[in-house]
């Protein structure tokens, strides 16, 4: 392992954690306290106290923490000692992005999804999956995860981003909605919204 680098997201209780390393070799994994059978790479982040979720990238692991009463700080040696101990370790199989049972309209979603919108949540330590997509009324089911989990600015994220390019360019896609958000730390998500413009940039974010 050449190095361990700590990058801060829009979702002040996420942290994306880079260290050369190639983690799996299919789609991102989300683990959280309940998941059963988790590699055991996840399941030592998620032994660490005060971790609440893990998601694993293709070459980054995402750490949510409980909320702003857990400090970094703390937090930060015991996910680098983790993630030496796992240098060694194989790249986890996983999931393939799936085509095979998806209607030709969920697979133009997925299309937009892994040119347009992956690569760009994924500098931010998150994702999006495709949940499923309702040609009834034109919604597409989209889970956010990883750090755009219970992030402030996961809304914002949704409409303005993944909406717009999805009904750009597959037309039969009326809305975006998200579907199982991650529960946040408790605190009122406008709230979570200004402190973390405070702490980025010294404003109050009203």
């Amino acid at each position: 392992m050449a190095f361990i680098e700590f990058e801060q997201t829009p979702n002040p209780d996420a942290l994306r954690v880079q260290t050369g390393q190639v983690f799996t070799t299919g789609a991102a994994l989300d683990f959280d306290r309940s998941s059963a059978a988790a590699p055991p790479l996840a399941a030592d982040l998620l032994a660490i106290g005060g971790i609440e979720r893990v998601m694993i990238g293709r070459d980054f692991v995402s750490v949510i923490r409980a909320g702003p009463t857990v400090p970094w700080d703390l937090l930060r040696p015991d996910i680098a000692l983790v993630l030496m101990e796992h240098a060694d370790a194989a790249a986890i199989q996983g999931p393939s992005r799936p085509d095979t049972h998806l209607g030709e309209v969920e697979r133009h979603i997925e299309e937009v999804l892994d040119r347009y919108v992956r690569h760009l949540l994924a500098k931010d330590g998150g994702e999006a999956t495709l949940i499923r997509f309702d040609a009834g009324d034109g919604t597409a089911w989209v889970r956010m995860g990883g750090a755009c989990g219970g992030c402030p600015s996961g809304i914002t994220t949704l409409k303005r981003t993944i909406e717009q390019t999805i009904m750009h360019w597959v037309p039969e896609v009326k809305r975006v909605h998200a579907e199982g958000t991650a529960p946040g730390s408790g605190e009122d998500p406008k709230a979570r919204f200004r402190r973390w413009v405070q702490e980025k940039w010294g404003k109050s974010g009203r």
